[in-house]
């Protein structure tokens, strides 16, 4: 179905996030006839009229249910617990037309303004009859029942032929609501239009070819806006996504029947103003002055009253964790041990000769002061070891790739003694050899021996071809020197053929992505990244550098499968080539552990160098529990910015009850103007029940006064820019970090 949009109010400039009126389909929904007649110039040729045709077309859209998938999101989430008091909880959903394909209430009601169809109500504990505890409760009728209507309700006025008969008998969920309390929830009709509205763009969006032409892209999404405050004080709420298809515009009617109405989503919160679950709450604890809370190394400083000798202490500086050591003849001793994790950056770890470690014995450091073993480095080679044994892929593939090196360096050696056997071998003077003798009478190729015939063909080019294939030999002995090839009695010497490198195989190009991501710690147990609880308490945010040796030990641990350092010395360097083209080793990161990490999944988590200047490369970000994040950078950041996701903007009032004045000039949409207009309790309507809602017309006619007078009303998208609370954030500054 094609669609075109009405004129953007908002325009779309080089603002992250475009606001839109709506997206109009090119035809609503609904029962169509269509005729069709053909009349010819002149009446006086027979046939010259044809008797019109009609057709009948119906045009299908949602109705009754809403696919799940159609939902972006929800605000605030469902079963969260916050303060949302100053918010207008809200829907987005991913068919950016959906809310303007139908009419709302009946055909006798107008509707000039583009109302959607949609509305989200928002109703408390005790004041919907069958969901006293704002549970989500709804009543369950097929689509054929809820057409026929129930006397004792209100229900909508739909022609059951206009509605597809393969969904007569299908389920659909409703609510009844009491007549006056939708008459106190739901704006007039005129007012409906401002609490629906297109947005496009954004950080989590793809990019737009329509971007800046006017026209929603895309990633366009609707977004339904409730006009009722939660209340300050603790309380469930349920929030349903209604259809008015059908319905009278609400208001007192004698009968007093409740209205049933369609639910198509419905989700619960729970607002409670003390809560400690709000994201600033959260995010705050990591600012300078909140004690273990507070952004800091990942170390296990012990306390200062602990009396601990100083060698002790300075290595619990250095991130050390004292562990129980077995050694090989099953003694139990004292070891300390350092994950990859470090609160310093850690001195460059002295590597063999052939520059990878054959097994974990080399990697036992001795600690001088304490006369102990240091096992992080022998812990890191035996967990990359039990990886590559674990993955049976992958042990394959690299042993297969092992043996397929020795097999050519076996192959170019032999050749390669052929060689110097052949070419090096001949007299410098005195008589002439057998095969140049036959110059003068050459005999015939089927003639000579097949030792014959193969010294000739090495004389020609197939030295040359066989050179390509098999790659420059790998011997330890000495290169033979270069020998030119005498002509032959069959032709002059071919030319010699450049050797080109040869593509790595699919074993090794698979066996350095494996080792690639090893290297970004992905697999590796948790215990061996963070061995002490006390290193990463709850609510928490830990700065690290990421040991490069530690590394190192891992990936050699996992390539230490059927290696042989002599004969493996080729297919280690095409490994290592492979890998320097893998991207960046990672260098530093950081660890949070918060109700921030399950909370908000899309958070946002930018980090800065050189005083916020350049932007750090994120290398790897996955949560690892169900509270836990881990993020790696290709260098240690100056600044730290946290921040709610693109999902987490939303709609409301400040602390103060008021809305601040954005702009709304071509190029500086969003702009703060630096006034304000109050909101609660100003524009808001207190209902019998105490509920606070919004009243829309009065807040954009006053918007409209403030923002740009004596110009036309606020439109839909207008409305939305002056209504959006920016997501909060935290800015955390590391300048003095050690690097």
């Amino acid at each position: 179905m094609t669609t075109h949009p009405t004129e953007q109010s908002a325009p779309a400039d080089d603002t992250p996030v475009t606001f839109h009126d709506h997206l109009l389909p090119g035809i609503e929904a609904g029962r169509y006839r269509i005729t069709v007649a053909q009349q010819l110039p002149t009446q006086d040729l027979p046939g010259a009229r044809l008797e019109p045709v009609a057709q009948i077309v119906d045009v299908r859209a949602a109705q009754f249910r809403l696919d799940p998938s159609w939902v972006h999101a929800v605000y605030p989430d469902a079963h969260s617990q916050g303060p949302f008091h100053g918010l207008l909880p809200h829907i987005t959903l991913n068919p950016a037309a959906l809310p303007w394909e139908r009419e709302p209430f009946t055909g006798d009601v107008q509707n000039p303004t583009r109302a959607p169809w949609l509305a989200l109500l928002l109703f408390g504990e005790g004041e919907l009859p069958g969901d006293p505890n704002a549970l989500g409760t709804t009543a369950s009728l097929t689509v054929r029942a809820l057409v026929d209507g129930d006397a004792a309700v209100s229900g909508p006025a739909l022609d059951q032929d206009a509605v597809d008969s393969a969904l007569l008998d299908t389920p659909c969920q409703v609510v009844d609501v009491p007549r006056n309390l939708l008459a106190q929830l739901l704006p007039e009709p005129s007012d409906l239009a401002f609490l629906a509205h297109v947005r496009s763009g954004g950080e989590d969006a793809a990019p737009a070819a329509s971007r800046g032409s006017g026209r929603p892209g895309k990633d366009a999404q609707a977004v339904i806006t409730t006009a009722r405050f939660p209340d300050a004080a603790q309380g469930r709420y349920v929030a349903h996504l209604v259809s008015l298809e059908g319905h009278t515009p609400p208001g007192p009617q004698a009968d007093g029947k409740p209205v049933r109405l369609v639910s198509l989503h419905s989700w619960t919160f729970t607002s409670c103003a003390e809560s400690g679950d709000g994201f600033g709450r959260l995010a705050g604890r990591f600012a300078p002055g909140h004690g273990e809370h507070s952004a800091a190394p990942l170390r296990p400083a012990p306390a200062a009253d602990t009396g601990l000798p100083e060698e002790l202490s300075a290595l619990l500086e250095q991130g050390m964790v004292p562990m129980t050591h077995i050694t090989e003849s099953g003694e139990r001793a004292l070891a300390w041990y350092s994950g990859p994790f470090l609160p310093r950056v850690a001195p460059e770890l002295p590597r063999p000769a052939d520059g990878h470690f054959p097994d974990a014995d080399g990697l036992l450091l001795h600690e001088p002061r304490t006369g102990t073993f240091v096992t992080g480095y022998a812990c890191a080679w035996n967990a990359g070891r039990a990886l590559a044994l674990a993955d049976p892929g992958f042990a394959t593939t690299l042993v297969r790739l092992r043996h397929q090196g020795r097999l050519r360096r076996a192959t170019d050696r032999q050749y390669a003694t052929y060689r110097r056997q052949l070419f090096q071998g001949a007299p410098s003077g005195g008589p002439v050899p057998r095969m140049a003798s036959r110059a003068a009478a050459p005999t015939p190729r089927e003639q000579l021996t097949p030792r014959e015939q193969f010294e000739e063909l090495l004389r020609g080019d197939a030295l040359g071809a066989l050179a390509a294939t098999f790659g420059i030999p790998e011997d330890d002995e000495p290169r033979p020197r270069a020998v030119r090839a005498a002509p032959t009695a069959y032709g002059p010497t071919a030319p010699k053929r450049s050797v080109t490198p040869q593509r790595p195989s699919s074993d090794a190009r698979e066996t350095a992505a494996w080792l690639a991501r090893l290297r970004t710690l992905s697999g590796v147990p948790f215990d061996c990244l963070v061995p002490d609880q006390r290193m990463l308490p709850p609510e928490s945010l830990r700065l690290f550098h990421v040991d490069r040796g530690w590394l190192h030990a891992l990936l050699d641990g996992a390539r230490s499968l059927d290696r042989h350092p002599g004969a493996d010395a080729t297919t280690d360097a095409e490994l290592d080539d492979l890998l320097d083209g893998q991207g960046p080793v990672p260098a530093a990161g950081l660890l949070l552990r918060s109700a921030l990490v399950p909370g908000w999944p899309t958070l946002r988590v930018e980090a800065r160098a050189a005083s916020g200047a350049a932007p750090v490369e994120v290398i790897r970000r996955e949560a690892l529990g169900a509270d836990v994040l881990l993020m790696l950078f290709d260098r240690m950041p100056d600044r730290l910015t946290i921040s709610e996701p693109h999902q987490g903007l939303h709609f409301g009032v400040d602390d103060q009850g008021d809305v601040a004045l954005r702009s709304l000039a071509p190029g500086e949409v969003g702009r703060p103007l630096g006034g304000s207009v109050p909101v609660v309790p100003a524009l808001t309507v207190t209902t019998p029940a105490g509920a606070r809602v919004l009243d829309v017309g009065r807040l954009a006619a006053r918007l409209a006064e403030d923002v740009k007078p004596g110009s036309p009303p606020l439109s839909p998208a207008e409305f939305a820019v002056q209504l959006v609370r920016a997501p909060e954030q935290l800015t955390l500054s590391f300048e003095g970090t050690t690097r």
